[in-house]
């Protein structure tokens, strides 16, 4: 367990760290000596060490580092200069507290400077930490990689563990094929800790989800998320349990399961609502009305989709979540018989969407201004609508929405008496169903939220 003074050429068990360094964490995370020692050591074994009356071993060290969140070499004696030491601390800080750019900044101004091995590694994985939450995978597999070579080298398999997740999500972001495989890895890396760390766990499932989401394999995405939300509740944050509910209730979507569906986006909703994470709420408003309009409570769904929006404009939330949300506020008010209402939300949405480059929520505002021009009797702008749908889910190879797309649109060419045009579009849709999506095909009108 832990090491003890020993005299004897001078030489002491354990490992020589920096007492007050771990003190500093601590406090710093707002923990006690209880809530650090937890189960595994004594109170007053972590109190000696704080102290510097006793080294700890490298297991209490790896404990020390999970608990206060902290990389093992942050603890360590000798590595890198003060001025460095906060440079890092000051990094994470940045990443933390949502200031990406500025710790992209720093992080590149330390690699300049010629770092230490344990300095390097933290700065780096800093900077893929940061990159990743900006949604630049390929930028954060340019560090992510070295960070796990030189934590490997310094023996911190916590850290290792950590830099694996942040690399499959880079990698899921980066549309790289091998996210699963480098995922899977981190999972074992992850069962393979002493002592266990359930959070860490508990995300690379997470991210083991989302990537089976992007394949749609929705029964082992589904797995995955449940696999999650197995693991004991206290030890994993609101923040991560609504986020395995969104991804659970989109899984459960495709498998037709609206009852499981509607079960997850009512948690996920409740926890985002305490945990008070805006852009989650707005995730969980808008996925809860969705659910709430495809088993046709129509009545029940339009409070929560018009409060996402509200929250949307309260709060200046991300334009992306705005768009989901008038794309579902779009479908409500198609299904109450509005469509002057509906295409008014779709215009918004379509501009939005159109604006980012986000091309599959484009082609949903698209296809559902083509529903809408359909209940308004505007019979050319339909066409064009349509027709720029299933050009763009083409293109995207969202195969399940250009079938329903097509398949919409072979019906109402049939009903016009356009034989063959329909037949044209029947031969689209029925192409499309017996098609496998590639792969790296991703649903952006989606809002699940599961790969954060």
């Amino acid at each position: 367990m832990l090491g003890s003074p020993r005299s004897g050429r001078g030489r002491h068990k354990g490992i020589a760290v920096r007492p007050e360094a771990i003190r500093e964490a601590r406090l710093e995370k707002g923990l006690s000596l209880a809530e650090v020692a937890g189960d595994d050591v004594t109170r007053a074994a972590i109190h000696l060490v704080e102290t510097g009356k006793m080294r700890p071993s490298m297991r209490t060290l790896e404990l020390i580092a999970q608990r206060t969140g902290r990389p093992v070499s942050y603890f360590m004696q000798a590595h890198g200069s003060e001025a460095q030491k906060a440079a890092c601390e000051e990094l994470s800080r940045l990443v933390d507290t949502g200031n990406y750019h500025e710790a992209v900044q720093l992080g590149n101004r330390l690699l300049g400077e010629g770092l230490e091995a344990a300095v390097e590694a933290e700065v780096r994985f800093g900077l893929g930490r940061a990159l990743v939450r900006m949604v630049d995978g390929t930028a954060a597999l340019e560090h992510l990689p070295r960070a796990r070579q030189l934590f490997e080298r310094l023996g911190d398999s916590w850290m290792v563990a950590r830099v694996l997740e942040q690399q499959a999500n880079a990698m899921f972001l980066a549309g790289d094929p091998r996210a699963l495989g480098c995922a899977l890895e981190a999972l074992e890396r992850c069962e393979r800790l002493e002592p266990a760390d359930p959070t860490l766990r508990a995300t690379v499932l997470n991210h083991i989800g989302s990537i089976h989401m992007r394949s749609r394999d929705w029964h082992n995405a589904a797995r995955f998320f449940e696999m999650g939300l197995a693991v004991r509740e206290e030890l994993v944050s609101l923040r991560l349990r609504a986020r395995l509910h969104d991804g659970l209730t989109a899984a459960y979507q495709y498998l037709g399961d609206f009852k499981g569906a509607r079960r997850s986006a009512e948690r996920a909703y409740a926890l985002y609502t305490v945990d008070a994470d805006v852009s989650g709420l707005i995730r969980a408003e808008n996925n809860l009305g969705y659910v709430l309009l495809q088993q046709d409570e129509l009545e029940a769904a339009a409070p929560h989709l018009h409060r996402a929006l509200d929250l949307c404009e309260e709060r200046d939330a991300a334009p992306l979540l705005r768009a989901y949300t008038l794309n579902s506020l779009g479908e409500l008010h198609i299904a109450l018989g509005e469509p002057d209402v509906a295409r008014a939300y779709l215009l918004r949405s379509l501009g939005v969407a159109r604006g980012l480059g986000e091309r599959g929520t484009e082609a949903t505002a698209r296809h559902l201004l083509g529903t809408a021009s359909v209940e308004l009797g505007y019979e050319d702008a339909a066409d064009e609508w349509f027709r720029s749908a299933i050009e763009l889910l083409s293109q995207l190879d969202l195969v399940e929405r250009l079938r329903s797309c097509a398949a919409e649109y072979a019906e109402l060419l049939y009903r016009r008496r356009r034989l063959d045009e329909s037949v044209t579009y029947w031969r689209v849709a029925a192409g499309a169903a017996n098609r496998t999506a590639r792969p790296a095909a991703v649903d952006e009108s989606r809002m699940d939220g599961a790969s954060a």
